[in-house]
C-alpha cells in the first residue's frame, strides 16, 4: 500500500489551504502569455491525476478586484431576486442561527472578496484569475479551478450546483465537485513533490485536512465573525467533499477497480443529499439512501409563503447542535427528507412551518424531543411539535412563532405528499 510521507502530506495540505483560504503573499504573474504558459504546463498533470482529458482549451480572463465584486453582486442578484435573500435571513434568524439584523448580502460579498484569488464560471466557460494573485497560491489555485473547468466539459456544472435543485441537493453536488477538485489538487501537489499519491490510501482528509483548513479560514476577520451556520456550510464542500471522494476511491479498489484516479462523481455517483456526503459508506455506497422529497401546498387564511427550501441533515445537525451540543448530531441521524417554510400572516406576522420525514419512528421521536428542547432554550419563541404518519412514514411537523403569537393560529401549508422517486 502506497503511503504519503508526513512531510509531503503537510505540504499538500498547505497547498490546499492556499487554494481555498487564499493566503496573501507576493504577487504572481500578471502577463497573459505567462499565465497561459503556466496553465498549459499544469493541464497535462491534471489530466493524469483526474482521468479527464481536456476536450477544448480553457478560456481565462484577468479581472480586477473591483470587477470581481461587480460580478459577485450580479450573481447574488441573479440567485436571490427580490426579497428572497431577506426572507432567507429571516428564516435562519427565526431558528436562532443568525442575528435578525444581519446584512446577509453584505456579509456574503465581504466573505467572497476576502478569499477570492481565482474562480471558474460555468456560465461564461471562463477561468478568472484576479490580477495581483499571490505567487505562492497560483499553482494550487489554478489546479483546483482547472479541475472545475474539466468537470464542466463532462457535465453541465452550472445545472448541477444550481439553487433550483434545492438547498440540500445543491450542497451535496457542490461537495462532490469541490471534493474532487480538492483531492486532485492534493494528488497533484504530491506529484510535484516527487511522490505518487493514491487518495484512497490517505488518512481521512476530514480528520487530517479539515482542522488545517478551519484554522486557516479563522485568520480572516470576515469569516471569523460570520455565524456558525455560514462558516460550516462554507467549509463543508471542501472538507466533507474530500472525504466523500476518498470513500468512492476506496469502494472502487474494494471492487477490484482502479481507485486511482478517483472515480468521477457524475451521474450515478453524484450524491443527492448531504446525508450521503456525511455518511458515504452506509448511505451511498453499501446501500443508496435516496432522500424523500417533501411536497407542501399553499397556505390559506391570508397567510403566504415567503420562502421555502430543504435544510437537509447537515443544517438540521448544525441547528440542533448549536443548542444541544454534540447530542444534536445524533438527534439529526435518521433524517430522510424535509421542507421548511417561512410564512407571512395577514397582520404582517411571521411563522415557521417545518415538515421532516425520518427513517424510522425512533429517529422521528428523537428529533421531535430534541426540537422541543431547543424551544425551551430559545427565548422569545414558542412552537407546537407533533408526530404523525404520512404514507406509512414517520413525520415530524413543527409550527413555530414569536412568543407573542400562537402557533395554532397559523394556517400552515398542508403536506401534500412524500415523493420517494429519485430526482
Amino acid at each position: 500500500m502506497r503511503r504519503l510521507t508526513t512531510a509531503v502530506l503537510a505540504a499538500a495540505l498547505a497547498a490546499s489551504l492556499s487554494a481555498t483560504a487564499r493566503c496573501a503573499a507576493q504577487s504572481g504573474p500578471d502577463d497573459d502569455a505567462a499565465l497561459r504558459a503556466l496553465v498549459d504546463s499544469i493541464m497535462p498533470q491534471i489530466e493524469r491525476v483526474s482521468g479527464m482529458k481536456e476536450r477544448h482549451p480553457v478560456r481565462f480572463a484577468r479581472p480586477t478586484r473591483a470587477q470581481v465584486r461587480t460580478y459577485l453582486e450580479q450573481e447574488l442578484n441573479r440567485h436571490f431576486p427580490g426579497e428572497s435573500l431577506t426572507a432567507t435571513r429571516d428564516m435562519y434568524a427565526d431558528l436562532g442561527l443568525v442575528p435578525d439584523t444581519l446584512d446577509l448580502r453584505r456579509l456574503m460579498l465581504d466573505l467572497y472578496m476576502e478569499q477570492v484569488v481565482g474562480y471558474y464560471d460555468p456560465a461564461t466557460k471562463t477561468l478568472y484569475v484576479v490580477k495581483g494573485v499571490p505567487r505562492d497560491s497560483i499553482v494550487p489555485v489554478l489546479s483546483h479551478e482547472l479541475v472545475h473547468a474539466l468537470q464542466d466539459q463532462y457535465v453541465n456544472l452550472d445545472s448541477l450546483i444550481s439553487g433550483k435543485r434545492g438547498n440540500d441537493r445543491q450542497s451535496a453536488a457542490q461537495a462532490a465537485m469541490e471534493g474532487q477538485a480538492t483531492v486532485l489538487m492534493i494528488a497533484l501537489m504530491g506529484r510535484r513533490l516527487g511522490q505518487h499519491v493514491d487518495i484512497a490510501d490517505l488518512p481521512d482528509l476530514s480528520d487530517k485536512w479539515g482542522p488545517v483548513l478551519q484554522a486557516g479560514y479563522r485568520r480572516f476577520p470576515v469569516f471569523r465573525r460570520a455565524p456558525r451556520i455560514i462558516q460550516e456550510t462554507l467549509l463543508f464542500p471542501y472538507i466533507r467533499g474530500a472525504s466523500f471522494m476518498q470513500a468512492l476511491a476506496r469502494a472502487a479498489e474494494a471492487r477490484g477497480a482502479p481507485g486511482d484516479p478517483p472515480p468521477l462523481p457524475f451521474d450515478s455517483l453524484l450524491p443527492q443529499s448531504t446525508e450521503q456526503v456525511l455518511y458515504p459508506a452506509s448511505k451511498f455506497i453499501a446501500q443508496r439512501d435516496t432522500p424523500t422529497n417533501v411536497v407542501i401546498g399553499e397556505s390559506t387564511g391570508g397567510w403566504r409563503i415567503r420562502y421555502q427550501n430543504t435544510l437537509g441533515e447537515l443544517e438540521t445537525s448544525i441547528f440542533l447542535s448549536q443548542y444541544l451540543g454534540q447530542a444534536g448530531d445524533r438527534d439529526a441521524r435518521g433524517w430522510d427528507g424535509d421542507r421548511i417554510a417561512l410564512l407571512r400572516g395577514p397582520k404582517g406576522q411571521d411563522a415557521l412551518v417545518w415538515y421532516s420525514v425520518w427513517d424510522d419512528s425512533a429517529s422521528a421521536d428523537r428529533f421531535a424531543d430534541a426540537y422541543r428542547r431547543t424551544l425551551a432554550l430559545r427565548h422569545g419563541r414558542r412552537g407546537v411539535v407533533t408526530r404523525r404518519q404520512v404514507q406509512g412514514r414517520p413525520v415530524v411537523a413543527v409550527v413555530e412563532t414569536p412568543a407573542d403569537a400562537r402557533p395554532r393560529d397559523v394556517a400552515a401549508p398542508p403536506l401534500l405528499r412524500l415523493d420517494t422517486r429519485s430526482h
